[in-house]
């Protein structure tokens, strides 16, 4: 495949303070406009591999770049990165109107135009 690299996965892994080893050393590319997929069984690391290219979880070892810059300086690649989880996830750390301001803020809605928005959507489901 010819083009720039969007992800690169440099031998990163991830095993969590209580001993789990969540993914195993891995080494993945996958350029600009390249569909791809993740498949295994249950357990296996695709969930905590996506999370780690997307900078919510961070590599034991290893590096994680996003065209040619590490994960954590994605807003200055000038590029945007995004995918779905398979669950409903929350940021826990963040107050409710965060948790659903943020993909007004992803989208770069202004704060005065996003508020009143996520007031409105919070008050159609009772919150």
């Amino acid at each position: 495949m010819s083009g720039t690299p969007a992800v690169e996965v440099l031998s990163a892994d991830k095993t969590y303070p209580n001993g789990t080893q969540a993914l195993q050393p891995i080494n993945l590319t996958v350029h600009e406009g390249e569909f791809g997929r993740l498949l295994g069984p249950s357990g296996c690391g695709k969930s905590t591999l996506l999370q780690m290219v997307a900078g919510l979880l961070g590599p034991r070892h290893g590096r994680l770049l996003l065209w040619r810059k590490p994960v954590e300086q994605i807003e200055t690649s000038g590029h945007r990165l995004s995918f779905v989880f398979q669950e409903p996830t929350l940021m826990p750390w963040a107050r409710v109107l965060a948790n659903v301001r943020l993909p007004l803020d992803l989208a770069g809605v202004p704060s005065a135009e996003a508020e009143p928005r996520v007031r409105e959507a919070l008050a159609m489901v009772g919150l």
